[in-house]
């Protein structure tokens, strides 16, 4: 994960609510040139820690891609998760893990293109509940001191989930699909609510992707995690062809071979064009019955002019 202060940046740290974006378990990121004062990058973006894990030393990678040296702090937080993915940081938040854990370093200067590793030491307390427990660390770039009024922290936020040895359950349920009931072409967008029902965070992410079945086509949805007893929301789009009533369909497999499944219909009809259509037939018509009017009116000029022609000449007809 790199940020980069300006537009679009999910960096900024205000009070107690930050922007984190998933990615890859342990997904690294190239160096490219220094683009910015600020970009720092973690890696990995998450840390799924198993029972048998427990005990090893877990690690983080900080790189500073900036121009500029950067201060960095590192701290644990509890959160809770947004239907958005987003992490909302709180005290006590349910399954909290963050007095489980160690950090060292838990603050570093980091030169312009240096890198640091960030050791992260388990200690679980004694008869914890099974399941998923977990915390963030967050870490933060604090805003230096200046003349002006308004200071913004920068940083990054990355969960933590540590699955206490038990009985281990990743069960999901899909509790609702939202589409629109009519569209006048596509794409369309199809927004799926799921819910985690076990005891572990459970990942939706590579092959194990949740997928749409529309109008006989699948359709992935992005890579996703939704942590223990939270709710999710991801959404994915689908271009469906001019005209269809496409039925849309999203189903979890669950344990005993019991599954859970929301559907969705769109009518797709593409009534601009039709309009469009019309339009053009109307004008063509009002075409055709002007130029039949003004064929009838030669016509009859012409059956006028003849008539005076075959006269004596002053328009009257010979006796």
């Amino acid at each position: 994960m790199t940020v980069r202060p300006g537009r679009g940046s999910v960096a900024v740290l205000i009070g107690a609510f930050l922007l984190w974006t998933a990615g890859p378990a342990g997904a690294g990121s190239a160096r490219p040139a220094p683009e910015a004062d600020f970009s720092l990058t973690v890696s990995p973006t998450r840390l799924a820690v198993q029972p048998g894990d427990i005990g090893e030393k877990q690690e983080f990678q900080v790189i500073n891609q900036g121009r500029l040296p950067l201060d960095v702090e590192v701290r644990k937080a509890d959160f809770k998760p947004n239907l958005d993915g987003t992490l909302l940081f709180q005290p006590k938040a349910p399954y909290s893990a963050s007095n489980w854990v160690t950090v060292t370093p838990d603050r570093f200067r980091l030169a312009a293109g240096g890198t640091r590793q960030v050791s992260v030491r388990i200690n679980v307390p004694s008869d914890p509940e099974p399941g998923d427990h977990q915390l963030a660390l967050v870490f933060l770039v604090p805003a230096g001191t200046g003349a002006g009024n308004i200071r913004i922290n920068r940083g990054i936020g990355a969960p933590v989930y540590i699955a206490v040895p038990g009985p281990i359950d990743d069960s999901a349920e899909v509790m609702g699909l939202r589409a629109p009931s009519f569209a006048l072409g596509g794409p369309l967008t199809f927004t799926t609510t799921v819910r985690d029902t076990g005891t572990v965070h459970r990942d939706f992410r590579g092959d194990d992707r949740l997928r749409l079945r529309v109008n006989g086509e699948s359709v992935s949805y992005p890579d996703f995690t939704v942590s223990r007893g939270s709710t999710r929301e991801i959404a994915t789009t689908f271009d469906p062809p001019l005209m269809c009533l496409c039925g849309a369909t999203v189903a979890l497999p669950g344990p005993g071979g019991t599954s859970t499944a929301a559907t969705a219909t769109v009518l797709v009809f593409p009534l601009h064009w039709l309009g469009a259509a019309i339009l053009v037939a109307g004008a063509l018509i009002l075409l055709v019955a002007f130029a039949r009017r003004r064929y009838r009116a030669q016509v009859a000029a012409a059956a006028r002019a003849m008539s005076g022609i075959d006269g004596d000449g002053d328009g009257r007809q010979p006796l």
